[in-house]
């Protein structure tokens, strides 16, 4: 038998200690995972049943998220485990993050992203505890086949777990932009999805939750103006007075010929940013707010469609056709 010890904490870290749970012993039947939330009795002195769970374990998988890699308790129950150095075994779980962005004594133990190839390894790892009675490779893999597919869709789900704005997500900025001389680098998250970049979902959401600062570099910011944002801009003049820091960036219409012809696929896409401009000024000024002060035109190739709300940094890589040219981003 094999005793496992699952650390957790927070809800995303909760609910993959949970699917582990349920699934490592589909793979390794004789592993015994561990879990306080479910081994823990009603009535139970829970600090007592921890501490005497750390002790009689020397395998843990640490349930690590990009909200919690720094929470204090996930750091006491590895270093707890990890008390017999040379013989315990402490393996963190990534899920949402890399390994190069773990710090501190989890940055010590290799560490397992939530990736088919790299679980297989841990699931390999955790078999060889069994010594001579280790489950054979050919029949282990196929057992892992067999049931990846399960573990696979449940964290896809846990996944899509919203997790509310965090210090760390907000340092996780900080960190992308240490690579480019910024100092003091520090981890947080990243988010992505495949899709919606210059939609009216986005605009909505960004002029939605922005409270001190919204920067657009975009091209024609055509649905920004739309009359779906008029509350938006209708509201933001006693914001501006207030303190509020609205910037906005245009492709110049005056920008030469080839800059103008990648950046877009219409060949009228020069009229079509004078017209947008234009439309734009207008709205602003019919709320009374001084272009002058807010919008600027730029002449250079764009790479990247960048918001910046407040403190978080919504970005897009520009997708290129066969051709070289900017396609849709939406």
């Amino acid at each position: 038998m094999i005793k496992i010890f699952i650390s957790w904490s927070g809800e995303r870290s909760e609910k993959l200690a949970e699917a582990l749970m349920n699934w490592i012993p589909r793979v390794i039947q004789v592993a015994r995972p561990w879990m306080s939330r479910i081994d823990i009795k009603k009535g139970e002195r829970w600090s007592k049943q921890v501490s005497e769970s750390l002790a009689n374990h020397h395998i843990g998988i640490i349930c690590v998220t990009p909200e919690n890699y720094q929470a204090p308790w996930l750091l006491f129950e590895a270093g707890a485990l990890s008390k017999t150095m040379g013989y315990s075994k402490v393996c963190p779980l990534l899920l949402g993050m890399s390994a190069d962005e773990l710090e501190g004594p989890l940055r010590e133990f290799q560490a397992t992203i939530f990736d088919k190839n790299d679980v297989l390894q841990l699931v390999k790892s955790l078999n060889d505890e069994l010594g001579d009675n280790k489950i054979r490779q050919d029949i282990l893999t196929d057992t892992f086949e067999r049931y990846w597919p399960e573990l696979e869709a449940r964290v896809i789900e846990i996944s899509k777990i919203e997790i509310p704005g965090t210090t760390s997500t907000v340092l996780s900025v900080i960190k992308s932009f240490s690579q480019y001389g910024f100092p003091e680098p520090l981890i947080g998250s990243n988010a992505y999805f495949d899709g919606g970049f210059e939609s009216h979902a986005l605009y909505s959401t960004v002029t939605d939750i922005a409270d001190r600062r919204l920067f657009i570099f975009g091209r024609k910011n055509r649905k920004l103006f739309d009359k779906d944002h008029y509350d938006f801009f209708q509201s933001v003049k006693q914001k501006i007075d207030d303190g509020f820091d609205l910037k906005i960036l245009f492709l110049d219409p005056d920008a030469p010929k080839e800059l103008i012809e990648c950046a877009h696929q219409d060949p009228d896409f020069r009229d079509q940013l004078k017209n947008n401009i234009e439309h734009s000024i207008s709205v602003l000024q019919s709320y009374e707010i001084d272009t002058s002060k807010h919008c600027r035109a730029y002449k250079t190739i764009r790479r990247h469609g960048i918001i910046i709300a407040d403190d978080a940094v919504i970005y897009s890589p520009i997708p290129l056709d066969d051709c070289g040219v900017a396609v849709k981003l939406t």
